[in-house]
């Protein structure tokens, strides 16, 4: 089976690695489900951040002001054209999100220096023959990769040590730009509302053996998706999944 969109990503290698049949769902068979909330907000925050750092690196950066605008008059057409799990009402999470973006232009940005932003690259794996492909949120002209997620909770050192999406980053740099001195960071931004917002920066260095351990983990991801390898791995947070009732119903007699 050739991989269902051509080319393998974090996103799929995580969601495989998650749960094989819940990667057949959403990649193989295509079913949309709602969108979490938490990713609506992600998305959205990322689009405002995107034209701000865009138009810093042409010299006119929004103020604050501007820039909550951008957000929210953004999160207000997208959540009438889009069908969203809401957790807790729209208007809080609106809130969190202009609370985020504030946070952000005051605390964050003044320090940012962008070269790149929203950076898709793709390149062929030597060997393996697939496209590895990804979105670099943010290059700075020190050739820092920087990764920003939003979240309702602290991080802990352990989740950002899991950095295969930074390995990702570096390596397709790497490949395409040719092999740099490089930080790579994560920024994250938590709150569990907008009054609170707090942030967290985390330093990534990959084991010397990171770049290998990827490209295995990907042969052995692609290789099973051309297997149609797509086991229910059940696990505690089966319950929260969005293809929890499909999966139920695969399963009965």
């Amino acid at each position: 089976m050739p991989l269902p969109r051509g080319y393998i990503s974090h996103s799929q290698i995580r969601t495989y690695k998650e749960c094989p049949q819940k990667y057949y769902f959403a990649y193989i068979e295509g079913i949309q489900t709602p969108i979490n909330e938490k990713v609506f907000l992600g998305e959205m925050f990322h689009a405002a951040i995107e034209k701000y750092l865009t138009l810093k690196i042409n010299g006119t950066p929004l103020d604050e002001d501007t820039t909550v605008s951008v957000f929210s008059t953004a999160f207000d057409a997208a959540r009438k054209e889009r069908e969203i799990k809401w957790q807790t009402p729209p208007r809080e999470t609106k809130e969190r999100g202009q609370a985020f973006l504030q946070y952000f232009v005051r605390h964050i940005a003044p320090a940012i220096k962008p070269l790149m932003v929203e950076k898709e690259l793709s390149i062929e794996i030597p060997v393996i023959g697939v496209v590895l492909k990804g979105v670099i949120d943010l290059v700075e002209e020190d050739f820092s990769i920087i990764d920003f997620k939003t979240t309702t909770s602290k991080w802990s050192p352990s989740k950002a040590r899991d950095s295969t999406q930074m390995v990702i980053y570096k390596y397709l740099f790497d490949r395409s730009f040719g092999p740099v001195q490089a930080n790579l960071k994560y920024e994250v931004l938590y709150a569990k509302n907008a009054a609170n917002v707090r942030h967290q920066t985390f330093s990534i260095v990959p084991a010397a053996d990171a770049v290998e351990k990827l490209l295995q983990l990907i042969g052995h991801v692609v290789e099973n998706i051309n297997g149609d390898v797509f086991y229910a791995n059940e696990n505690p947070f089966c319950r929260y999944c969005e293809f929890s009732g499909l999966c139920r119903k695969t399963k009965s007699p």
